[in-house]
């Protein structure tokens, strides 16, 4: 999964922006720094809120605008008297900032630091700007004003009622770094990656493995070709003229007979692989089988991972160490080394095979 350095032009081999995603959008749930960190910067603009008394409050925070802009998104303001509302900063103004309301009348303010009651009293907000020069009284600059003008005037403090913050991502309304965190990924696709490879139980470097392949992006002979790279060509287990991901565990005749075996052993006649519909890519082939009807699911999820794992470990030893199994010998291999899952853990798997 190939991405590209940005400063040194090194070619980088892991798409971090996809690994960073979380299980159940595609991604291997690998924590993204930048976003955790914004994530625990939220937590300053929170305490200034709800612990004035900090020390700290009203030095400054080391929060940037995207923060805020976030922060201002996750919260939700009850305006009381107006003395920890920020007139410009925060989100009061039925969730938005004024600041991002009315652009040129902020940067035409001289006190973009007042709360609410500071300014609102006898319009002080007015008497704060300062237009540039070289504009002067814009048309848009005074739309703006009029909307500024128009939210002060529909605004009533609360003398002696404090300002309300409640955190809209959770169901306590305080503030948590994870939902933070969360927030940040809110947009991502979702996909059923959790429960086809996550969930069941099997080694992480087999569920890693089917991560990969279900996304074709295992080195197999045709990726190796499209980059001009020294591959074998045609299929290590069956002679095919053509490698490919779905070629190995949907089309390979030796896979295919493997699963035939596998069908018979469990019993169920289902996962034949002549009862299989034809499937374009690995993510369907996969879905289809761990999916096949009155078959327990669990343990067929866990099942199609050991199977998958021991084909790709039988390809990588006749292609890189000129070693072969017979199907029967594969086949014994992937019986024993279900036993051996089940008794580490794989219960589901254990108790519907026969040993």
């Amino acid at each position: 999964m190939g991405g590209r350095w940005s400063i040194d032009g090194w070619k980088c081999k892991i798409n971090w922006s996809r690994t960073y995603l979380p299980t159940d959008s595609g991604g291997l749930g690998i924590q993204n720094l930048e976003k955790f960190v914004r994530a625990l910067r939220l937590r300053w603009l929170w305490h200034e809120w709800r612990s004035p008394v900090k020390a700290w409050v009203g030095s400054g925070t080391p929060c940037d605008d995207i923060d805020k802009l976030l922060f201002a998104a996750a919260t939700s303001i009850t305006v009381g008297d107006g003395t920890k509302v920020s007139f410009w900063d925060s989100g009061w103004l039925q969730g938005r900032r004024l600041k991002d309301v009315a652009p040129l009348v902020y940067a035409a303010s001289k006190k973009k630091t007042s709360t609410l009651q500071q300014t609102s009293l006898s319009d002080k907000w007015m008497q704060d700007l300062d237009p540039p020069e070289n504009t002067g009284w814009s048309i848009e600059l005074i739309d703006q004003l009029i909307e500024v003008w128009s939210a002060v005037q529909n605004l009533h403090l609360i003398e002696h009622e404090e300002d309300k913050i409640t955190w809209k991502l959770t169901s306590h309304g305080e503030y948590t770094m994870t939902s933070a965190y969360k927030a940040q990924l809110l947009g991502t696709t979702a996909t059923n990656f959790n429960n086809l490879i996550w969930k069941p139980w099997a080694p992480h470097k087999c569920k890693t493995f089917a991560w990969l392949i279900i996304q074709n992006r295992v080195w197999t002979s045709d990726r190796l070709a499209t980059r001009g790279w020294p591959n074998g060509s045609i299929c290590p287990l069956c002679r095919h003229p053509q490698e490919t991901a779905i070629h190995l565990l949907a089309e390979c005749r030796y896979n295919r007979w493997i699963w035939g075996a596998i069908a018979e052993w469990t019993a169920c006649e289902q996962l034949n692989p002549s009862l299989w519909h034809q499937a374009s890519t690995v993510s369907e082939c996969w879905e289809a089988t761990t999916n096949t009807k009155d078959a327990p699911k669990k343990a067929l999820r866990t099942l199609t991972l050991l199977v998958a794992w021991e084909i790709w470990n039988e390809r990588n030893c006749r292609t890189f160490q000129q070693k072969e199994l017979s199907m029967g010998s594969l086949l014994a291999k992937i019986k024993e080394e279900a036993k051996s899952w089940s008794l580490a853990g794989a219960r589901d798997l254990g108790s519907c095979l026969s040993f």
